[in-house]
């Protein structure tokens, strides 16, 4: 009886520690600055996002941010980077759900487990996709091009931010709809297709508004639909593909933050809490939407659930990896 109550006395008391550890740990992180990993290229559509609110995260979560890109493989390469980093805080990544529901349906070999090798702090925001062409293309209007590509099949080139991205699934997505036959050419990012497709390199692209958004006002690229259910306030003359009657290429990228797995709980929700309050802010607000982001808060198990429902229907259209059977 006594060496019971003296083992129940001992897991109460390192069950107490536990907790005593905790507070520590999330009053005092941040003790340095937190390295979030951007697995994107520069001046893309995630990269804009994170630069956005960047100063207003750095304010909330009470620390210096270091924003980093690392490229490359429709962002496994970043992602990859930081969940083999130790959890301690001080590394986390932008989690851009491409890289998450969409990457591992093209990457057999993919490094990383999304639903285990990863903890969900929160998802960010939103942002929709676009088909774009330059100025001095001959497609006016969607009509015309799909018209073109109906008569000449894999003659056209369109460039998106990498495989396994959003806009490489759109193309995929709308040659089935339209019934044409598109060739993707992926790049590093939206930031790289912009150059690519104002320079002649491919006919079109697939690529989120930001990137795009300041060659189309200053008149070097038409926007030919919008990939989304509903207009976009910001072009509110630019049909959507739905509207077209291409209702299965409906698509948009959801961003947030994530970091290695076994991530302490006290800083996750110490950046959760940051997070939130940051995407309240009246200015992030109209920063975002700016930009052509939509705020959409969730915290990270939402944020989780959410990849991974959306994983389960890109399956439906990608059942196989490349290399697998």
């Amino acid at each position: 009886m006594q060496k019971t109550t003296r083992m129940c006395w001992v897991f109460m008391m390192m069950f107490v520690s536990l907790l005593w550890v905790g507070v520590p740990v999330a009053q005092d992180y941040p003790k340095s600055p937190v390295q979030i990993v951007i697995p994107f290229a520069p001046g893309g559509a995630t990269d804009i996002l994170l630069r956005s609110i960047s100063d207003f995260l750095a304010k909330n979560i009470n620390g210096p941010i270091a924003l980093v890109n690392k490229t490359g493989g429709g962002g496994v390469v970043g992602i990859s980077f930081v969940v083999n980093s130790k959890p301690d805080g001080y590394t986390l990544t932008v989690a851009n759900s491409d890289s998450l529901n969409i990457t591992p349906l093209f990457t057999p070999d993919i490094p990383f487990d999304m639903e285990k090798d990863l903890t969900y702090i929160a998802k960010v925001a939103i942002f929709p996709q676009s088909i774009v062409v330059r100025t001095e293309s001959p497609f006016k209007t969607l009509e015309e091009l799909v018209a073109f590509a109906k008569a000449n099949p894999k003659k056209l080139k369109a460039g998106c931010p990498g495989i396994g991205t959003s806009p490489y699934m759109a193309i995929e997505m709308f040659n089935r709809d339209a019934k044409v036959e598109i060739s993707s050419v992926p790049f590093g990012g939206g930031g790289e297709v912009v150059p690519n497709l104002l320079g002649g390199h491919v006919d079109l692209a697939f690529v989120s508004i930001p990137p795009i958004k300041s060659q189309v006002l200053s008149g070097k690229a038409r926007i030919l639909a919008i990939l989304s259910p509903t207009r976009l306030p910001g072009f509110p003359q630019v049909p959507t593909v739905v509207e077209k009657g291409y209702k299965n290429s409906s698509i948009a990228t959801g961003v947030g933050l994530g970091g290695p797995k076994g991530l302490a709980p006290a800083i996750v929700k110490k950046w959760e809490e940051a997070i939130e309050k940051t995407m309240k802010d009246p200015k992030v607000v109209a920063t975002v939407e700016k930009f052509d982001f939509v705020v959409d808060f969730k915290g990270g198990e939402a944020f989780k659930k959410e990849i991974l429902a959306e994983f389960a229907t890109f399956k439906e259209i990608v059942p196989t990896p490349p290399g697998k059977k």
